[in-house]
């Protein structure tokens, strides 16, 4: 299966799952969009649910796992849904309710602070490890799912000119804010420039003064 996705956070995972929803699309091969939601929200719930729950590894498993966990890394990608245990899930039916599960579970784990579970295969991670691990079966799962046609490119497209108007509306009422406080400073007399002012009026007074008093 063919990859082009590179989701690393939980946030690339949001954006490109609000793209898959917004657009039309078929599934691929004999996985339907309900076994692709609900495995990878279980795989999120796993990893911040199961804490304290600690299979007993040898030595060499503990390496192995990480042995394993640094090869996935540098691919960064699963290759064949055979290095996935357990995939793909049953299919409940219900891709309405795989879904809210899957945006529910991607909420909770950026909530999540620790402790985090083991994984099966990898052994102990941390939270950025996990990321890593759920962004990467993201990437795979997403594959088998097909946009029709254009759609995910028109979807993104749009969303980008969304963000480059709003920037420029943003950049546009800061130019118009900074004008405006340069345009009111210039008609505004300082008070240094009315202290000149008042200064020279007070002179040419006491010249008055001295040409209108006294003996010539």
């Amino acid at each position: 299966m063919k990859l082009t996705l590179k989701l690393k956070t939980i946030d690339d995972i949001e954006r490109e799952l609000s793209i898959i929803v917004a657009c039309e699309k078929k599934q691929k091969a004999d996985v339907t969009l309900t076994q692709v939601y609900d495995f990878l929200a279980e795989s999120i719930e796993l990893s911040i649910q199961r804490i304290g729950v600690a299979s007993k590894r040898s030595t060499v498993n503990k390496l192995l796992g990480k042995y394993k966990f640094a090869k996935l890394i540098s691919k960064g990608a699963y290759t064949k849904a055979s290095q996935i245990p357990g995939f793909p899930s049953k299919d409940l039916g219900d891709t309405e309710s795989a879904l809210l599960r899957l945006k529910t579970s991607l909420t909770a784990f950026k909530l999540h602070s620790g402790p985090f579970a083991e994984h099966s295969v990898f052994g102990e991670l941390d939270k950025k490890q996990w990321e890593r691990i759920h962004g990467i079966l993201a990437m795979f799962l997403f594959g088998y799912i097909q946009l029709y046609g254009d759609e995910k490119l028109r979807f993104a497209k749009e969303r980008e000119l969304k963000k480059e108007k709003a920037f420029a509306d943003k950049k546009h009422h800061h130019h118009h804010q900074q004008q405006k406080k340069k345009d009111d400073h210039d008609t505004k007399p300082s008070g240094h420039n009315n202290r000149k002012w008042k200064n020279k009026k007070k002179t040419h007074h006491k010249g008055n003064k001295n040409q209108g008093g006294g003996s010539r």
